[in-house]
């Protein structure tokens, strides 16, 4: 059940951020390279994105949490990557910016959700 919620928000955010906003001006289009996220750490923060965002769903399904906790996961979320939350955003854009590189990006996040849901959770066989 846990990893059909997760799939179903990957899928959604997926779906959310291909609904990009329209173009911006071609100054912003670019990020100074220091502030470029690489990507295999993009890869795995966004894994570990949609993992929050499954557990956030399913604690919202069962009544169990509230707006402080959210931020405070995503918080601890960004403190373990090194980066801000706006830095996220940005780098985000910044990637959905070439089709083909975020397409590889997300089809290796995809990857490793699937991998992750072959591992049996604690007290399963």
């Amino acid at each position: 059940m846990k990893h059909k919620a997760v799939l179903f928000t990957l899928g959604l955010l997926f779906a959310l951020q291909s609904c990009s906003p329209p173009a911006r001006p071609e100054k912003e289009k670019s990020l100074p390279a220091d502030s470029v996220i690489p990507e295999k750490k993009m890869t795995s923060l966004l894994v570990d994105v949609h993992l929050l965002e499954g557990a956030l769903m399913i604690q919202r399904n069962r009544g169990e949490q509230d707006g402080k906790w959210n931020k405070e996961a995503y918080r601890k979320l960004f403190l373990r990557y090194h980066v801000t939350s706006s830095q996220f955003v940005r780098n985000l854009g910044y990637y959905q910016q070439d089709p083909a590189k975020f397409s590889k990006i997300y089809d290796t996040v995809i990857q490793r959700i699937n991998r992750l849901k072959k591992i049996p959770l604690k007290g399963q066989s």
